[in-house]
């Protein structure tokens, strides 16, 4: 990272990319040759099978939620499914609007050669007439073609859709949207209007109850009259990559709780121990000041995703980093503080009316790295150290409540 926060690329990245996009943009003059007419998503038949296809990872999918709710709307009819891997498979498996799941069979989005073709066979076997493919990668985009599906619809980002014979165009000097509109651009150049639709996240009953008996436990939930604040302070972490990059320190955490329980709040740390959530709370608690600490409850290990979907509809508030759990609170309606740093906020930041993201006001977000390329640098070269207390409690004090 240079003086002015721009991020300086790896060389040898740079090239590689601009040899897939060669490589695409060559192949899909080839495929164009022999592309017929197309009929949008609107003209399927009754009973069509349409798969939405993001393997992963949690937050991702969660930001496809808008496209399933647009297909059942604009498609009542068809039979919907979506195929997702083994790690964010709970964000979808819950959705009435879906009449299956189909596994990927990886953890994350990373094929072998062998788990590729034994997914394409498996496509293959279900006979889909549309797959909507909600990915940037040639080799998912490719997918759709070799499951044999009449429609092939999909982002074409450099011309990497090149398979596709529905694309929406998406070059890298495009103005930066959130990703979850390019994903219901995706819609748009099918022929339908996703605009109304929002975020989903469906818990389960079962979920549900073990939250609100949770609750029910808490005397300091008692005494604060309802107010839940859930702090999330990890991240960063999916089956593909590690970005420790995305951390704000806990110690900064532990300032925010400490405000929050002086106007009521109960505090709730959340997060994966396996993921080194675990070590993140500990230090958050150690700086939390002394009689204020029973007023924080550290439930790091303590609820899956589907619980957390369930805790979250509870909570009054969300502060955590740039993850998958801050959009599931967004999903779920909670308000949501996302602190940034490397990522792009206007891209990936809380989508929902009661969200605010913050984030160093000095870095170019134009020129932000890939997100494998982010495992590669420090909180500091990333900028989140740069996020203060009183900006966090700035935006917390700003949302309405």
């Amino acid at each position: 990272m240079n003086k002015t926060g721009t991020f300086r690329r790896n060389r040898f990245a740079m090239i590689r990319e601009k040899l897939i996009s060669l490589v695409c943009r060559a192949l899909a003059v080839l495929f164009r040759l022999f592309e017929r007419s197309s009929a949008d998503l609107k003209d399927l038949p009754t009973g069509a099978r349409v798969l939405i296809l993001k393997p992963c990872c949690l937050g991702d999918v969660i930001l496809t939620t808008p496209v399933i709710a647009a297909l059942r709307e604009a498609l009542p009819h068809a039979h919907l499914e979506y195929a997702v891997s083994a790690w964010a498979k709970p964000i979808v498996e819950g959705s009435p609007r879906l009449d299956g799941i189909l596994d990927t069979g990886v953890s994350g989005s990373a094929f072998t050669l062998k788990q590729y073709l034994v997914f394409i066979r498996k496509m293959r076997q279900q006979r889909y007439q549309a797959i909507i493919a909600l990915d940037r990668s040639p080799l998912l985009t490719l997918l759709p073609w070799l499951a044999g599906a009449k429609l092939r619809v999909g982002i074409d980002s450099r011309g990497r859709g090149f398979a596709l014979n529905i694309r929406s165009r998406l070059e890298r000097n495009s103005i930066i949207k959130h990703e979850a509109e390019i994903y219901k651009d995706v819609l748009r150049a099918a022929g339908l209007d996703p605009t109304p639709a929002k975020m989903e996240f469906y818990p389960s009953d079962k979920a549900k109850s073990k939250v609100a008996g949770f609750l029910e436990a808490l005397s300091a939930f008692q005494n604060s009259k309802g107010a839940v604040a859930v702090i999330h302070p990890g991240g960063g972490n999916n089956p593909d990559t590690l970005v420790k990059s995305k951390r704000w320190k806990p110690e900064n955490f532990a300032q925010i709780a400490a405000k929050l329980i002086t106007k009521g709040y109960t505090v709730i740390i959340i997060g994966a121990l396996q993921q080194g959530d675990g070590e993140l709370a500990e230090r958050l608690l150690y700086a939390i000041p002394e009689g204020l600490q029973e007023s924080v409850i550290n439930a790091v290990g303590m609820f899956n995703l589907d619980e957390s979907g369930a805790l979250f509809e509870k909570a009054t508030l969300f502060i955590g980093n740039d993850t998958g759990l801050m959009h599931l609170a967004a999903a779920c309606g909670t308000k949501v503080i996302a602190i940034f740093g490397p990522s792009n906020p206007v891209a990936y930041g809380p989508y929902t009316d009661t969200g605010k993201a913050v984030y160093p006001s000095n870095l170019d977000w134009k020129n932000n790295l890939p997100l494998h390329e982010y495992e590669t640098i420090t909180a500091a070269q990333g900028g989140i150290e740069k996020v203060t207390v009183s900006q966090v409690w700035e935006a917390i004090k700003s949302l309405k409540h």
